[in-house]
């Protein structure tokens, strides 16, 4: 929350919407498999990482990270 927090009002609009949409659709068009069942997805310059937990129907979100040379730094342990 406090990484959703703090985007900027467009940018929040449109990370919600694909937020919602992960809801219906866990892997939507443009998504990229990291490793395992972790996934992210492209909103702009923003990074929305996420972990895929088919037995029990849920998307986790791990990060909401703008793009740069440290987004994926560590992504393994965002779901630990």
């Amino acid at each position: 929350m406090r990484e959703l927090d703090s985007l900027q009002r467009a940018d929040r609009r449109r990370v919600l919407a694909v937020l919602h949409g992960l809801a219906d659709d866990s892997r939507p068009p443009g998504c990229e498999k990291l490793y395992e069942d972790v996934y992210r997805v492209r909103v702009g310059n923003w990074r929305v990482i996420y972990l895929i937990d088919e037995p029990n129907s849920r998307v986790d979100i791990g990060a909401i990270r703008r793009r740069s040379e440290r987004t994926y730094r560590r992504v393994d342990d965002l779901f630990r």
